[in-house]
């Protein structure tokens, strides 16, 4: 971790001291960080020993439903397909996402640290950076101890694995050679709106994502005798086998595959200058973002219960 790094860290734990205490484990931060930050840590923080710390706590935020996730996450399929249209139809310039897409993170870079300062990122919230560190986890501890139904922050997220996708899998469908923007010198690119659509959709995705968090804790506490034999014993497969709900895939496909036939329809009626390949695209780039996003949200989920008894 690097000095930026650390100096982030400490002022997003600072602050979220100030928000909401936390349930922290004093190893697990020296681990984190170092001594010598975590010492800089706690001078800053104000805090005045170790049981202190140790005996702070977040607030109890229940989880949901399976069937009120399932609404939210259905919720979700509109905006993501939208954003996904609109930048379907954005002309990208050659190489724009060259070293892993290092120009659009820096551009993520300046939003995210605004962000962070509005609290976008707090503790509950679901929305986890790309470019920033992410909140510290919750420590189980005997007079804490997270029961079943009870949200809990892990230290995973899969927005490395969103962002190589979305790089290496979802780009290549942004081929379209007309431009929103007209310009008098006659460029074609606007590499500012470009990004702007890549931030939002990226931001949709990593949400939709990040909301499997609750999905595990909900089917966690409607079967914990099994998931937590699988947890001690460490078995992700035996994990993901136990919360995998084939049926709601498919379902899942059909609505994505419902909202993309119906923004393409949406946009032909309009009138919009579009290629005649537009619907084939979109409803391959939709198939191609959903399949992924499904196998990226079970991993987040699977990382969630490998982490629900520490």
């Amino acid at each position: 971790m690097d000095p930026h790094e650390v100096g982030i860290y400490i002022h997003r734990y600072i602050t979220d001291l100030h928000r909401a205490p936390l349930s922290l484990d004093i190893v697990h931060m020296a681990t984190t960080l170092g001594f010598p930050y975590l010492l800089c840590l706690l001078c800053l923080s104000g805090i005045q020993s170790v049981v202190a710390v140790s005996g702070l706590t977040r607030p109890f935020l229940p989880v949901p439903s399976l069937t009120q996730i399932r609404d939210i996450l259905a919720d979700l399929e509109a905006p993501i397909i939208s954003a996904l249209t609109e930048r379907t139809n954005l002309a990208t310039p050659p190489g724009l996402y060259a070293n892993g897409g290092a120009e659009l993170m820096s551009y993520m870079l300046v939003r995210e640290n605004a962000a962070a300062a509005s609290g976008r990122y707090d503790y509950g919230k679901l929305e986890y950076p790309f470019t920033l560190p992410i909140i510290p986890p919750d420590i189980a501890t005997p007079s804490n101890t997270f029961p079943p139904g009870r949200f809990h922050e892990d230290t995973y997220t899969g927005n490395a694995n969103i962002t190589s996708f979305y790089i290496n899998s979802l780009v290549p469908f942004f081929n379209s050679s007309t431009s929103f923007f007209y310009h008098l010198d006659n460029s074609t690119y606007d590499i500012d709106a470009v990004f702007n659509l890549d931030a939002t959709l990226l931001a949709l995705l990593s949400h939709r994502a990040h909301i499997g968090k609750i999905v595990a804790e909900t089917k966690y506490a409607g079967n914990v005798a099994e998931i937590t034999k699988f947890i001690k014993a460490g078995d992700s497969t035996s994990i993901l086998v136990a919360i995998t709900n084939t049926t709601q895939e498919a379902a899942v496909y059909a609505q994505a595959y419902k909202a993309t036939s119906g923004f393409s329809s949406g946009w032909l009626q309009a009138g919009a200058l579009v290629p005649t390949t537009f619907n084939s695209t979109l409803e391959a780039a939709a198939h191609t973002l959903f399949q992924e996003l499904i196998a990226i949200t079970s991993e987040i989920e699977v990382q969630y219960l490998l982490q629900r008894l520490n």
